[in-house]
């Protein structure tokens, strides 16, 4: 196990240490090399946790760059000006925080995982057990789609190397595909894979390698992508079936608990929301991760984000709560009756004040300057509730939608996997959701409802006007509860991208995001944004090279 463990700390290593500059180059600085990783099968394995290890490189980038894009963090007075470049959407080239060699990096490993993975169980059959080797295809599948959708979702384009691509390349030849022409291939990636194996398949690799721990949270979650790719694809249906089925845990049997995913009561209301940041990933009362980002001091692997955040003196402390953040968690919101309910993510958790500084808390709550290893979520249940409701939205199905963000699905449980309207469907005939509180509901918070007065006025509920304006409040509620939810995970800029793309509403989302601005600044970022086009970083590959 020590030596397995080395192996990946190598090529970890390795991986991380590959220069930016020529990440469109296929060289043994940035690819796995066959001769010296495919020879046998301890190495065939190592390889493949060096795959899921390079997370640790990446996941930090898309959470500050996806950030800065939004309306949550600033550059502090003493960032570089690369920060301040992403946040005001004007990027330059050599620009490090916006680079994208990490992501394409991922790409080509997957690629020289599969081409040589496959070549090897084709040369020596049986030495790889065949559940363990289709859980590697499906895993390098998984992560390979993964990191296209974020370079889609960072740059609105991407130039696209096939799995199979060997030897010296024309780079100007390669296909360079646009956003909404590279989430249907990458759809059609996870549905057919390579090999005959497919990236629909649960990784375990725990049970894939015999080994204990917590390994099996690292792997990307594929029901939980294609959960995202399908509310991208504006396949609304899919992306509403996809999420139910993952949260009631039928995607994790046999080895998942579902209730931990429909945030009941017994991993939502009586478990404090802050310990999913401040208690070890390894508590399996703590989590609702369905990926996780790991990091071990023990084993000097350091979560970045702690420093970027922290304002302690021997910190970078480069980015910052804006006040569109804190504010979210004060309000009308929180009022039930004539008391004023906290809400536990806020004041202390997601934000704090620290030395006299405006902090983000998530990754520095109840850690020290030696113990800088909080996990990075990229998927966790809360965030597929979210996208459930956004996709409900979407259907028409308002009131589902509503009861989502709200009490879950516990309130209307008749019996048997029978629950009253609005979930009388067939895709929620699950016992196991009979449990679920809701995103505020397991925090026992006030509900917000889209049918509130003061949002929809005095519209007559009968109209097709009130039925129009419920979706943009629902948008706007779930654009809202991600902020809230979130907050410092790199999620809000994308949600509120998608919608306002999907609803064809780019003003929605200029109006939005430019309060981060100062008020002079607002209009002129506000006409920026409203072309789609300025979503997106542009960053010259210098393809002609």
């Amino acid at each position: 196990m020590k030596l397995f463990k080395l192996m990946i700390t190598v090529i970890c290593a390795a991986s991380l240490a590959t220069s930016c500059e020529s990440f469109f180059d296929q060289t043994p600085d940035n690819m796995l090399d066959a001769d010296d990783n495919y020879t046998d099968r301890s190495n065939v394995y190592a390889s493949f946790m060096g795959l899921m290890a390079t997370l640790q490189d990446v996941a930090p980038k898309i959470v500050v760059t996806g950030e800065l894009q939004g309306d949550l963090i600033t550059p502090t007075d003493q960032a570089p000006d690369s920060y301040w470049e992403v946040y005001r959407y004007g990027v330059q080239p050599g620009n490090t925080v916006a680079d994208p060699a990490p992501l394409y990096r991922i790409v080509m490993n997957c690629n020289d995982f599969l081409r040589n993975a496959i070549d090897y169980n084709a040369s020596y059959p049986g030495v790889i057990p065949v559940s363990t080797y289709r859980q590697m295809i499906a895993g390098a599948v998984t992560l390979r789609a993964w990191a296209y959708l974020n370079i889609g979702k960072l740059y609105g384009k991407a130039v696209y190397y096939d799995y199979a691509m060997t030897g010296e390349v024309d780079l100007s030849k390669l296909p360079l595909l646009t956003f909404d022409e590279l989430i249907p291939e990458l759809i059609h990636f996870m549905n057919t894979g390579v090999d005959n194996i497919n990236g629909l398949r649960r990784v375990d690799i725990n049970t894939m390698f015999g080994t204990t721990g917590i390994w099996g949270s690292v792997p990307i979650s594929p029901d939980a992508l294609m959960c995202e790719l399908y509310l991208w694809n504006r396949d609304y249906e899919s992306a509403a079936k996809k999420g139910i089925n993952l949260i009631t845990g039928q995607a994790l049997a046999p080895a998942g608990d579902g209730n931990k995913f429909t945030l009941s009561e017994q991993f939502g209301k009586t478990k404090e929301w802050h310990t999913l940041f401040s208690e070890s990933p390894a508590n399996p009362q703590t989590n609702e991760g369905l990926t996780m980002v790991l990091y071990d001091y023990s084993q000097r692997q350091i979560n970045p984000l702690y420093s970027l955040f922290s304002s302690d003196p021997t910190c970078e402390y480069y980015v910052k709560p804006t006040s569109v953040m804190t504010s979210r968690y004060t309000g009308r919101d929180y009022q039930s009756g004539v008391q004023t309910v906290k809400d536990p993510r806020g004041v202390g958790v997601s934000y704090t004040t620290s030395m006299g500084e405006s902090v983000l808390n998530k990754y520095n709550l109840n850690r020290t300057i030696q113990q800088q290893d909080a996990p990075i979520y990229i998927y966790r249940a809360a965030e597929i509730h979210l996208m459930i409701a956004e996709a409900l939205t979407a259907l028409g199905n308002y009131d589902a939608a509503d009861a989502v963000l709200n009490d879950g699905f516990k309130p209307y449980y008749v019996s048997g996997n029978r629950y009253n309207p609005p979930f009388d469907a067939p895709i929620y005939a699950f016992e196991k959701l009979k449990g679920g509180l809701g995103v505020r509901g397991r925090l026992n918070i006030p509900e917000v409802r889209s049918t509130d007065a003061r949002f929809m006025g005095d519209r007559n509920p009968e109209t097709p006007e009130y039925a129009e304006r419920r979706r943009v409040v629902l948008d706007s509620l779930i654009i809202e509860e991600t902020a809230r939810e979130l907050a410092g995970e790199g999620k809000r800029w994308f949600t509120m991208m998608r919608i306002a793309r999907n609803t064809d509403n780019p003003t929605m989302l200029a109006r939005m995001v430019t309060r981060k601005f100062p008020v002079a600044e607002r209009e002129a970022y506000a006409a920026k944004l409203e072309d789609p086009a300025n979503w997106f970083i542009d960053y010259d590959l210098e393809l002609e090279n």
